[in-house]
């Protein structure tokens, strides 16, 4: 059953790739043009391509989902650290790059550093314990959690305040393994960091192993209304909508009890 489904879920986060379409729609009005048949349905094909070109590369349709994702976190960067013991930023990875087989954390990643290391410099000069959480194993050689923990050393943070988790490969395991770390903790709050596109599936996620995070957004997405079409909106809107098919993903597997 959860192979089915998982199965779907990937086709379903193909057809949110606006090339993918468009080949898609190529393809079947070539296969109906051979048969020399169906003249009005391969129009309709065409123009449908077209309108679908347009409403994803004019930034119109990302804008409209840039809302539904990331509008109830556009504050949560502007917050103070709550005044409570032993809190616990949990830093979910953004990807590893490798350039000339040198292995670097993705551009998203560092925003993502920052505003965890603000959070944690909000508990210090209190005078306050605070402890970072690291999560992301990556595709590469060095885990995303080891990187992160080499960068937050040089920003001054000590080794005994990070807590690596190098075995999660996505989100879902970024809150599973985590929950179990923290479950050994004597944690009285949990923030939570990642990009405001991401925010919404992570939290949900989390919430599904039965932690209650505090969402700290460390960057945003959004496109831009122009009159003609460009790779800049198609793109992010990829990006967005193929989050979108991730949170209906995580909502059909909660109510049917298979997350956990």
């Amino acid at each position: 059953m959860k192979f089915l489904l998982d199965l779907l879920f990937r086709i379903l986060q193909l057809f949110t790739e606006p090339y993918f379409l468009v080949f898609l729609a190529v393809i079947i009005i070539a296969l109906l043009k051979r048969k020399n048949k169906c003249k009005n349905l391969r129009i309709g094909i065409a123009l449908s391509a077209v309108g679908l070109i347009i409403f994803i590369g004019n930034g119109f349709l990302g804008k409209l989902i840039s809302g539904y994702l990331q509008k109830s976190y556009l504050h949560t960067s502007e917050m103070k650290a709550v005044t409570v013991q032993n809190p616990v930023i949990v830093v979910l990875g953004g990807g590893v790059i490798n350039i000339d087989n040198i292995e670097k954390l993705h551009t998203m990643s560092y925003s993502r550093m920052v505003t965890a290391y603000q959070l944690y410099h909000e508990y210090q000069k209190n005078n306050q314990s605070c402890k970072i959480l690291i999560s992301g194993k990556g595709r590469g050689h060095i885990s995303e959690a080891e990187l992160f923990r080499e960068d937050f050393k040089k920003m001054g943070i000590p080794d005994s305040d990070l807590i690596m988790e190098d075995k999660s490969m996505n989100t879902y395991q970024n809150a599973k393994f985590s929950s179990e770390i923290i479950s050994k903790m004597d944690a009285s709050s949990l923030y939570l960091v990642t990009s405001g596109f991401h925010m919404k599936r992570a939290v949900a996620l989390f919430q599904t192993f039965g932690l209650q995070p505090i969402p700290q957004a460390s960057d945003f997405i959004n496109t831009e209304i122009t009159v003609f079409p460009n790779s800049y909106n198609a793109a992010f809107t990829f990006v967005m909508l193929k989050e979108v098919v991730g949170i209906w993903q995580v909502q059909v597997y909660n109510s049917l009890g298979m997350n956990k």
